[in-house]
């Protein structure tokens, strides 16, 4: 088969960030739409961003007289650079008058699994030694702390250790979601902090979305931020990612204004202008979200709106799709005898929606849809889709999950 075209695209952002060639069919017209981004922040509009907060006083100042601090971190599922921002809230928390072992980092890993001792190190490097105790969030632990019901009805159970500390805050990256609208800020206490009941709750009886939509009018983003205020998370930080995982805006301070105001930075630096006739073919590359196989439908949900099949490709960190609200404790699932992947069949072939290429398909990574299409070879896989798409308009969109298509 000719390949005559060849897109470059990072992958492996949690595990081995690089770029790679993926050379396409001869027939297939790729064009390929970044979204707009923005420059890398410097060090000094970092400390502008803390020294001048969104609604809030300073860190420094607000945290002046607790006796024990939180820090709410997210897990290696997501780009936010965590040990820069880290390293910045220990300062502010010190220079507030908490002494190291005064402050506490919990990772909201959500129900995801709790991340294992590398990862952890992976994720927070120096920041780790710069504090008193490091927790990794397990949602299925019982040392959790109930502290009332939202107005639509989630019993909010969050971790003990987090409820023990009279001052919290949270760090996380800000990008669209389907369930709230948009991640990141009081996100980190619901779900990243909070009990499997407290999340089911939410995911099944409060309504989602829209998807980008305004977070004003979004039912279930209004509920985690009830949720945060009963927890009483004091403030956040909210980073804004560029396409290369490249710190590109941050906004501090109260755990709703800054972030919205986080919310409008990411509009202008996730606008994707997209031009041209309609694709047949969507690329949706998974980076930055490609730490494990749950995290794939944040890079499908962007480009929906074309109406046409989707090629994911994912390099995970770990492939496996275990969640804890569908799969139960970890230890019962990991017992379960695992599926094997769909056989690859003409039939399939033809009539997939959704492709997928993965080092690790097969290997860890089970797409849980039987009807999609999936390899572990790029060259097999575009050899196979060829003979569907023997001539075709693709779309590619190198970093999906940042990304809001804008027809021109």
């Amino acid at each position: 088969m000719t390949m005559d075209q060849v897109i470059r695209l990072r992958v492996g952002s949690a595990h081995a960030e690089r770029e790679e060639q993926f050379p396409l069919p001869a027939g297939w017209r790729a064009t390929v739409y970044p979204p707009r981004d923005g420059p890398s922040l410097s060090t000094d509009e970092i400390g502008a961003a803390f020294a001048q907060p969104v609604g809030a006083d300073p860190i420094c100042r607000s945290a002046s007289g607790a006796r024990h601090a939180a820090i709410l971190v997210d897990d290696f599922r997501r780009p936010t650079p965590a040990e820069p921002l880290c390293l910045a809230v220990i300062e502010q928390l010190l220079a507030a008058g908490l002494a190291k072992e005064q402050i506490t980092i919990i990772l909201g890993n959500g129900a995801h699994r709790p991340m294992t001792d590398s990862e952890i190190d992976a994720r927070l490097g120096a920041a780790r030694r710069c504090v008193g105790s490091v927790i990794s969030h397990d949602a299925f632990s019982p040392e959790v702390k109930f502290l009332g019901l939202t107005p639509a009805g989630t019993p909010v159970l969050v971790n003990g250790a987090a409820v023990a500390a009279d001052f919290s805050v949270s760090i996380s990256t800000v990008y669209p979601h389907a369930l709230v609208g948009w991640g990141g800020g009081a996100k980190m206490v619901l779900p990243g902090i909070s009990h499997v009941s407290t999340i089911h709750y939410h995911h099944v009886k409060v309504a989602a979305g829209p998807w980008a939509g305004p977070p004003g009018d979004c039912t279930s983003r209004s509920d985690v931020e009830a949720a945060a205020r009963l927890f009483g998370l004091n403030a956040c930080v909210c980073a804004v990612m560029s396409s290369d995982r490249e710190l590109c805006g941050l906004s501090v301070g109260d755990p709703v204004l800054a972030h919205r105001r986080a919310v409008e930075l990411v509009r202008e630096t996730s606008d994707t202008p997209v031009s041209g006739e309609p694709p047949d073919l969507v690329i949706a590359n998974t980076y930055p979200f490609d730490g494990d196989g749950t995290q794939w439908s944040k890079a499908q949900a962007p480009v929906k709106q074309f109406g046409c099949p989707v090629l994911l490709i994912n390099d995970f960190a770990d492939p496996s799709t275990y969640h804890g609200l569908y799969d139960g404790p970890l230890d019962e699932y990991i017992r379960r005898e695992q599926p094997q992947p769909p056989p690859r069949t003409d039939e399939q072939l033809m009539q997939a929606r959704m492709f997928i290429y993965s080092p690790q398909y097969g290997d860890g990574f089970i797409p849980q849809d039987r009807s999609w299409y999936g390899d572990n070879d790029w060259e097999r896989l575009m050899e196979a889709m060829s003979r569907r798409f023997g001539r075709a308009a693709v779309a590619v969109f190198p970093a999906a999950p940042l990304q809001i298509p804008r027809v021109t």
